[in-house]
């Protein structure tokens, strides 16, 4: 059975196939449009799936959608006309739309994709996420937490699976919208000057400055309940707004004003800014009072999921479970004993989930093999044709201000002692390998790698190739049989230490060697990578620890600010030039500045 997934309209537009069982592609149509975010319908992202197969459209047996258009459109009804007369524009604006062609989405994907309607189908929205969390995951039977801000109507889930004869996923409970913690996180996103459905790891980033001192202010507007539920003040919140906050006078009257979208924070990760003003330190104080909240929240759902199944296994999906500082304290607190959260667990991962309930509902019941290398490859044969006509002063200089590039073929091994040298040098590298990765972390196949001692790199990466701000942390990658030399970290490894989803202490003793990849209070957010998930990475991992001594590099997703990760060799190609980077790998291929 050939089963195709997908997310659109929202966020994160994607495109999943399933083959057999056996989900074999998935990837974002961010990532070919090159929007980030990219909402549209993800035909780009169809077609990179079904090449990758073989197939055509009129190949497949099914399509489903990841959540229910119809249940979804009485939700925005009924929310648009609930605070009617002030909800009218937002009202006029979503009929405009819904009425227009979103209400008809089935029609719509039967004639772009020229199939029946009766192959297309729709999952709900949660549904969809604990498909992807639960049927993805190495658990026979596990409870599955989704969080995030809303599908059709619920905005928290909690359900259960398993594979046992005959295998379910139910949903025992779900709280519906506006009670959402993915909005409260977004509404106090948007109070501390950052956007909404992409800041939030900003506020994250910028809990780790301030103290918890707020967090009955917080409690005021979000309610913590001993069943370990919860309930959003509607009095001070705004989620059907046309334009404006997200927020309310009653909100801003607790909290004061907000920050400025354009104020700087004038931060540090390595501790090395002045103290903040007086008036930063309120909103630092917030960001971490919000934080201490949402973890509480959490951890009361999983009381309370934990209670209902009795199992020791949670699969956590939803936009809330790439909140890594959170699902730590969920892996140390909760009662549950392992967690396993899919390498894109929010709306971008959608199409996987619907892709991956398709097939088990057709009966195809085998045990999926997941990753998160299921992109596609973009085979390089040898340089692309354009960049013999770039003139050499025309690349955007490197480290040493050099013109020109020079262009080698090497042999795996060779290329990796190159590329460590170059790293020990201090040169920033672009690293291009195999399949691209599904979600927003890169994981070493389209990374951008730093030795984290070299701090002067460390800051030129920052500040002219990714642009970004001072107070957000870059991620450590280290092989599995470095990591305890460098990383505070249980044993065996958690699920979640593999693909950047947890924060972990680095040891005292490493801290000096991996200063450019770990935030202000001494944590990572470690890719623990093994030989079996990715062996070129891990090759190149393990040689560096072997020259240097220091295990572990700065890894950080290879886009420019404001634009997705690349996916294409030519993508990658063109980031080199524009910026200082100074090595870019592209297969066996290498190109240096200098």
């Amino acid at each position: 059975m050939n089963i195709l997934g997908l997310s659109a309209h929202y966020h994160d537009a994607s495109a999943a196939l399933a083959v057999d069982g056996e989900l074999i592609a998935t990837v974002a149509e961010e990532r070919f449009s090159r929007l980030k975010h990219d909402p549209n319908h993800p035909r780009l992202a169809i077609d990179s799936c079904l090449a990758h197969a073989g197939l055509t459209a009129q190949d497949l047996d099914a399509v489903y959608f990841y959540e229910e258009p119809h249940t979804k459109f009485t939700r925005v009804l009924v929310s648009t006309l609930g605070g009617f007369p002030g909800t009218a524009g937002r009202f006029v604006q979503s009929m405009r739309t819904w009425l227009g062609d979103r209400l008809w989405l089935g029609n719509q994907l039967s004639k772009v994709l020229d199939l029946h309607p009766d192959r297309i189908h729709f999952v709900p929205h949660h549904l969809s996420h604990a498909a992807q969390a639960f049927l993805g995951s190495p658990f026979d039977d596990a409870a599955i937490l989704t969080v995030d801000a809303v599908g059709e109507w619920a905005s928290t889930s909690l359900a259960v699976g398993s594979w046992s004869d005959p295998g379910e996923i139910r949903v025992l409970e779900t709280l519906p919208y506006p009670h959402s913690l993915g909005l409260f996180y977004a509404a106090f996103t948007a109070f501390l000057g950052f956007r909404p459905n992409d800041g939030e790891c900003s506020t994250m980033a910028l809990a780790a400055f301030g103290q918890p001192t707020r967090v009955d202010d917080v409690r005021r507007v979000l309610a913590l309940h001993h069943d370990g539920t919860y309930a959003l003040d509607g009095k001070c919140f705004d989620f059907t707004a046309t334009k404006g906050s997200p927020f309310t006078r009653r909100f801003t009257d607790i909290f004061g004003e907000p920050r400025g979208f354009r104020s700087p924070v004038p931060l540090s990760v390595r501790g090395d800014h002045e103290p903040p003003t007086a008036e930063l330190q309120v909103y630092l104080d917030l960001a971490a009072s919000v934080q201490v909240v949402l973890e509480d929240a959490l951890l009361g759902l999983c009381r309370r999921l934990h209670e209902r199944t009795g199992l020791d296994r949670l699969c956590l999906a939803g936009g809330v479970a790439l909140n890594c500082v959170a699902n730590t304290r969920i892996l140390a607190e909760s009662p549950f004993t392992d967690l396993f959260i899919p390498p894109d667990p929010g709306d971008g991962g959608g199409a996987a989930g619907a892709a991956m309930y398709g097939a088990w509902q057709a009966g195809d019941t085998a045990r999926p093999t997941y990753h998160p290398f299921l992109g596609p490859a973009d085979p390089v044969d040898g340089i692309p044709a354009w960049v013999d006509h770039v003139e050499d002063e025309l690349w955007t200089p490197g480290r040493d201000g050099s013109d020109g590039v020079q262009v080698e073929q090497l042999p795996p091994d060779a290329l990796v002692e190159q590329v460590v040298s170059d790293l020990v040098d201090g040169r920033v590298v672009g690293w291009f390998q195999g399949r691209l990765e599904s979600g927003p972390r890169a994981l070493g196949n389209r990374s951008i790698l730093v030795q984290p001692s070299h701090t002067e790199a460390c800051d030129r990466l920052g500040l002219a190739i990714k642009k970004r701000a001072s107070f957000r942390p870059y991620a450590l990658s280290i092989a599995e049989e470095d990591a305890r030399r460098v990383l505070e970290l249980p044993d065996p490894t958690p699920l979640p230490a593999h693909w950047m989803q947890m924060v972990v202490p680095i040891l005292p003793q490493a801290r000096d060697s991996t200063r450019g990849a770990q935030h202000v209070d001494g944590t990572t957010r470690p890719q623990v990578c093994r030989q079996a998930d990715n062996p070129r990475y891990h090759a190149l991992l393990r040689a560096h620890a072997e020259r240097t001594g220091t295990p572990g590099l700065l890894n950080t997703s290879f886009n420019e600010r404001g634009y997705p990760i690349v996916a294409t060799a030519n993508d990658a190609l063109l980031v080199f030039a524009r910026t200082p980077m100074d090595t870019l790998v592209v297969g066996d291929l290498i190109y240096r500045k200098g």
